[in-house]
C-alpha cells in the first residue's frame, strides 16, 4: 500500500467520524431541545450534556443517560438509568444512528418531534415501574427497577 493510499483511507475514515459526531450533537440538541419545549408535564430534566452523553433527571432521583457505545467507529447508543447515590447502571434500550442520520433506521434526526417520542418509547418502562410501585405504595430501586424492565 503507498502512502497515498493510506492517506486516502485515512481522510475517508476521518471525514466519516466527522459525520458521526456531527450526527450524535444534532441529535443531543434536537432531544434537548425537546424536552425543553415540551409543554408535557414529565419531571424530567436536563442534567447534562458533553462529548459522552447525555443526562436527564427523572423526579429529580433517577438520571436517565443516553451514551454512544465506547467503540472506534460506534453507531450505537445506549439508554441506561442510574439513582442519585448509586454508581450501577441498568441498561433501557439500545438505538442506532447510521451514518445518513437516521435514527433506527425510520427517524431522521432533524425531526425533533419524532426524536422526542422515541426517546419516550425507550423510557416508557421506567414511567411504568415508577407509577406501579406508587400506586401500590412500595419502594423503588434501581435493582427493582432493573427487574421490572427485564420482564417488561
Amino acid at each position: 500500500m503507498t502512502l497515498t493510499e493510506l492517506s486516502e483511507k485515512a481522510n475517508f475514515i476521518a471525514g466519516h467520524q466527522r459525520v458521526l459526531r456531527a450526527h450524535w450533537n444534532h441529535y443531543g440538541n434536537s432531544l434537548v431541545q425537546a424536552i425543553t419545549l415540551s409543554k408535557a408535564s414529565l419531571h424530567l430534566s436536563v442534567g447534562c450534556n458533553n462529548d459522552n452523553g447525555l443526562g436527564f433527571w427523572l423526579f429529580d432521583h433517577f438520571l436517565i443517560r443516553v451514551t454512544p457505545e465506547q467503540a472506534f467507529n460506534g453507531h450505537i447508543f445506549n439508554y441506561t438509568i442510574e439513582a442519585r447515590d448509586d454508581d450501577a447502571r441498568v441498561l433501557i434500550g439500545r438505538a442506532r444512528l447510521s451514518d445518513d442520520g437516521m435514527l433506527d433506521g425510520t427517524i431522521h434526526i432533524d425531526q425533533r418531534g419524532a426524536v422526542f417520542n422515541h426517546f419516550l418509547d425507550k423510557i416508557n418502562g421506567v414511567y411504568t415501574a415508577l407509577y406501579e410501585a406508587t400506586e401500590r405504595g412500595e419502594s423503588l430501586t434501581l435493582a427493582t427497577l432493573a427487574q421490572h424492565h427485564a420482564a417488561v
